[in-house]
């Protein structure tokens, strides 16, 4: 049985061949199953005739040639013969489950039709793709899916989810202004080989260690994307020898664990120790170590030199490698976005996300220092994905000290500093806490104060309890002295952190303030129940309530049953 979807829409074939080729190479960006492909055979025909011939030499396991043959050749090879050109592709679908099968297709297009036709070539029964034959078509504004004998979950797939995805990436690749930095992902090395030694490596590592991870932070993101990180290089250094490496900012030190697990000779480096440093072996070597401009010469030893999610190091490590060496190389992955002197990266160009603006302030930054650098996006469960890697210069080895010259001279502009260059340094030992909980109580208690004012404003006073007006977060900013604003900006969140800090007080939600109504002392104790949490002996009426002090009507609750106080303070 035969099923036809259509969507009206007006595209150039170019773009509706692009976003084709998106859906072939990458899909597992609309099937979660997968976690990629990989692409066996490309074979550009002029007749099933030579179809045939060309699988007569293809020894690829799991692949059923009898169906290709019987179910796909024969019965439309008189079509096919009168095809000036077509090309054929075999992928390979990689399954996100490592342990599970992998599928199969046979992928036919036909350029002079503007099609394009999936056949499933699996040996075995598979769940990871459709196991029918659709196929694509675009003419006279129409893009048309068929599908042939389909079941009704896959077929709804392909309609509601492929179909109108095909759409946007045809549509996205139609508009100008849709450049990226980078569109490829893993393009440095074999996407195949990548996926088996992550698999291993996860397998290896990680299951162990999301076990026992003694940070705060989330275990199943930072262990899996350091695997992928150290997957990533492990196979850009396999055909290079006596690799060794330094890990600027290393934080957990976990990347460093697996490269030297793995082999590999190397130091990680970070301003603050972690917990998990104890739990790695003695051979794994982590130093707890200020970068400054004058100590960035030790590490000219190591050849390649790591800065992950390096933060204020980030425009340091093209710098550091610069120094070291003529022969040094570097892999860096950006994130948070900072100037050399340790500042915020402020964005210039209000058509680009800072993200994008950042990655190509460095990658700037980086060949005017005379590195050859290539971009490219790792398959990490991080938006930011995209790095930079460089394994030579752009300039021949007698010119090595000038750029010296030029870079240190460069070094001493960014760093406009009252004294020497060298007392810089790029991060401070003592993290320091910058969630408004550090700032003068008397600029918290000013700011609030500011705040219930003006949520008050405009009200009647004299009838009974309100809640006030809810405002909008941008109205708030504007009352605040800009003295004020100015120390809110040096923490995470600013004033909204403030606000949902003093949560007694405020309700802060989706981007407007309003007065909460105070919480019972039975309200607090059904709320513990409720999470399940341990902290069964949380005591109420223990500080003062604020309503009870500064609000004109007072509190609204009895003193009995406000789980605040009712003092005087």
């Amino acid at each position: 049985m035969t099923e036809e979807y259509e969507i009206l829409l007006n595209l150039s074939n170019e773009s509706f061949w692009e976003a084709i080729y998106i859906f072939i190479k990458k899909p597992h960006l609309v099937n979660k199953r997968l976690w990629g492909c990989n692409i066996l055979e490309k074979i550009t025909i002029e007749s099933a005739a030579n179809l045939f011939k060309s699988f007569e030499n293809l020894k690829i396991d799991n692949i059923d040639y009898d169906k290709i043959c019987k179910k796909i050749l024969v019965p439309q090879g008189s079509d096919y013969n009168h095809t000036p050109h077509y090309e054929v592709l075999i992928v390979e679908l990689l399954p996100k489950n490592y342990e599970e099968k992998h599928a199969y297709h046979l992928v036919i297009v036909d350029r002079q039709k503007t099609s394009v036709a999936f056949y499933d070539i699996t040996k075995h029964h598979q769940n990871l793709c459709p196991n029918f034959t659709y196929d694509f078509t675009y003419n006279e504004n129409k893009l048309l899916l068929k599908t042939y004998a389909g079941n009704p979950k896959s077929t709804a797939w392909l309609k509601d989810t492929v179909l109108p995805q095909i759409v946007r990436w045809a549509q996205d690749t139609a508009k100008e202004t849709h450049k990226k930095i980078c569109k490829e992902s893993l393009s440095m090395i074999a996407a195949d080989k990548y996926y088996v030694k992550y698999n291993e490596l996860k397998i290896k590592y990680g299951k162990n260690l999301v076990k026992i991870w003694p940070e705060c932070t989330d275990p199943s993101k930072f262990v899996y994307e350091d695997v992928a990180i150290a997957t990533y290089l492990l196979l850009l250094w396999e055909d290079e020898e006596s690799q060794s490496f330094v890990d600027v900012g290393c934080g957990n030190g976990l990347l460093v664990y697996i490269l030297t697990m793995e082999g590999y000779q190397g130091v990680g480096v970070d301003v603050r120790r972690r917990k998990i440093w104890e739990m790695y072996p003695k051979t794994v070597v982590l130093e707890e170590t200020t970068v400054t401009p004058s100590n960035i010469s030790s590490f000219s030893k190591y050849k390649w030199i790591i800065g992950n999610h390096s933060d204020e190091l980030t425009p340091w490590i093209p710098i550091i490698t610069a120094l070291g060496s003529y022969n040094n190389k570097f892999f860096l992955l950006p994130c948070c976005a900072f100037n050399i002197d340790g500042t915020k990266y402020k964005r210039k160009d209000s058509s680009k996300s800072q993200y994008t603006e950042y990655l190509e302030y460095v990658q700037a930054l980086c060949k005017d220092f005379g590195f050859d650098v290539h971009v490219d996006r790792l398959k990490i469960p991080s938006t930011k994905r995209i790095c930079l890697v460089s394994k030579k210069r752009i300039y021949p080895e007698q010119e090595y000290e000038s750029y010296c010259n030029y870079i240190k001279e460069s070094l001493k502009t960014a760093l406009r500093t009252n004294g020497s260059p060298d007392d810089f340094k790029t991060r401070e030992k003592v993290e320091r806490v910058r969630n408004c909980t550090q700032i003068n109580k008397s600029i918290i208690d000013s700011i609030v104060k500011c705040v219930s004012n003006y949520l008050l404003a405009g009200c009647n006073k004299d009838t009974a309890w309100t809640e006030g007006r809810e405002v909008e977060m941008s109205d708030i900013v504007k009352l605040i002295p800009a003295d004020m604003l100015k120390v809110l900006k040096s923490e995470c969140g600013g004033l909204q952190t403030l606000l949902r800090n003093n949560h007694h007080i405020f309700k802060v939600v989706n981007g407007k303030v309003q007065f909460r109504y105070p919480k019972t002392i039975e309200e607090v104790q059904d709320n513990i129940k409720n999470k399940k949490s341990n902290n069964t002996s949380l005591k109420t009426q223990v500080k003062p309530c604020w309503f009870f002090n500064n609000h004109p009507h007072g509190c609204p609750l009895s003193k009995d049953s406000c789980s605040f106080l009712h003092v005087y303070s």
